[in-house]
């Protein structure tokens, strides 16, 4: 099919040739909504074309329209020309009257174009300077960004005026000086104690500002506010700001955040050790101390966690993690035993003997990580598993649905084991899902006919 198209007495052989011509011819309509619609038509059609356009783009920022102002700006902070400069790095002075308008996206996005062309706006650096306090939060990030990659002497005097901003009673230019002081580099860690204070803010968004802010700064600042940062991801009630605070935190290093007197600090780094798949026998001599002798119980628990994804390394630790089947935290349990069971099988059964003492305690919590570590023994746990079965009439439903699990994870002989314990369950007991888990498991394992239930 032809792409040939005829438009104002010329043939165009592509339509989008005849459609950038329309659209220019349109930024000069008497119609103030076909001007914006030319302007927003430009910028899909014409990037191949950026040298050309860019003039008219520069015309169009004197248009009265705001809504046209508005796109020919936000064209020319993107505007590039892949086969060299931006086309807009000999037009910074052009740009500068935009940094008054009436509009703050307008001046938003002039800043942004003036940042874009680099050394190209040294000549703009005082008037970005001074849009650092424009009456616009956004502008102010703007500007501190661009200051901070065309001029970054100026920095400290930057850091200086956005840090005024911290004491502001709008939370909207606190976000604003947090988030500017981020983009400075040196001139921000100076300010490290401001951020870490920014982290008590009332106002949620604020807290993510600064620690977003800590972690572009680096490594350094994140280890200066680490106890703050850590002592936030257990205690913030937004889920934003707990994941920005954990984002920060990543930076740091684990081998002595691990050691750190903060307990918290050493909680975060035990959880990260246990579940982000860094590599825990990295970490193995310090773990083993905290696994024995760490007083925090959250902290125990995602040691035992660790040395379960630690891999062959974690049989060195047999003893270690036999001591640790006396942990007064029931979490310890499980992980413990699936590690010995993949690494140090002969340690197992009497491992399980350990862990089945606690199958009679009186907390609840006990006799469901217990049973939970025997399943985790898989196969190893058959012998064992007389012991729990009969935990199905147990009062506490969480103690039977550890049952049911421990039975799956044993496999079909482990089933098998305990199955008219549960098509039991399935008549008998009170709690729905427990009734549901069991029928599903036994129809599984094509048990279900066996006792009856093939038509519930």
């Amino acid at each position: 099919m032809s792409q040939r198209v005829k438009y104002n007495g010329k043939t165009y052989d592509r339509r989008h040739l005849a459609a950038t011509a329309m659209a220019k011819d349109m930024l000069e309509d008497k119609d103030e909504i076909k001007r914006r619609f030319a302007a927003t038509t430009l910028m899909q059609l014409g990037q191949a074309e950026a040298l050309v356009h860019v003039t008219d783009y520069l015309a169009a920022l004197k248009d009265e329209d705001r809504g046209v102002r508005y796109w020919a700006i936000v064209y020319l902070s993107g505007a590039k020309n892949f086969s060299g400069p931006s086309p807009v790095a000999e037009h910074t002075e052009e740009l500068v009257p935009m940094l008054q308008d009436e509009d703050p996206g307008i001046r938003y996005w002039t800043i942004e174009a003036l940042g874009a062309q680099g050394f190209a706006s040294i000549p703009q650096l005082n008037d970005l300077l001074n849009m650092i306090e424009d009456t616009d939060p956004h502008c102010r990030i703007a500007a501190a960004k661009a200051v901070a990659r065309i001029g970054p002497d100026l920095c400290e005097q930057v850091a200086e005026v956005l840090c005024e901003s911290l004491e502001a009673e709008e939370p909207f230019f606190r976000i604003s000086g947090v988030e500017g002081l981020g983009y400075l580099q040196a001139a921000g860690l100076q300010y490290t104690e401001q951020l870490c204070a920014a982290l008590d803010d009332k106002h949620a968004p604020v807290r993510v500002a600064a620690a977003k802010a800590l972690a572009m700064l680096g490594k350094d600042a994140v280890a200066e506010a680490a106890a703050r940062l850590a002592k936030a991801q257990f205690s913030d009630p937004e889920k934003d700001v707990r994941e920005a605070v954990g984002t920060a935190l990543k930076l740091l290093d684990f081998s002595e955040a691990l050691e750190d007197e903060d307990v918290d600090l050493r909680r975060f780094a035990a959880e990260m050790v246990s579940k982000s798949g860094l590599n825990a026998a990295d970490h193995a001599e310090v773990l083993e101390t905290l696994l024995l002798a760490e007083e925090d119980e959250a902290i125990r628990g995602f040691v035992a966690e660790a040395f379960s994804n630690m891999g062959p390394k974690a049989a060195e630790f047999a003893e270690t993690l036999k001591m640790a089947l006396q942990d007064a935290n029931p979490d310890v349990w499980p992980p413990v035993i699936q590690t010995l069971a993949r690494h140090v099988p002969e340690a197992i059964p009497e491992a399980l003997d350990t862990v089945a003492e606690f199958l009679a305690s009186e907390d609840p919590k006990c006799r469901i990580r217990a049973v939970a570590a025997i399943g985790a023994a898989r196969d190893a746990a058959m012998k064992h598993l007389d012991l729990i079965v009969p935990l199905m009439e147990d009062e506490e439903v969480q103690v039977r649905l550890a049952v049911i699990k421990a039975l799956i994870n044993v496999g079909q002989r482990g089933v098998r084991k305990g199955d008219k314990a549960l098509a039991k369950a399935v008549k008998e007991d009170p709690d729905s899902q427990v009734r549901r888990e069991s029928l599903n498991i036994l129809r599984h394992f094509f048990l279900a006919g066996k006792f009856g239930l093939d038509d519930l």
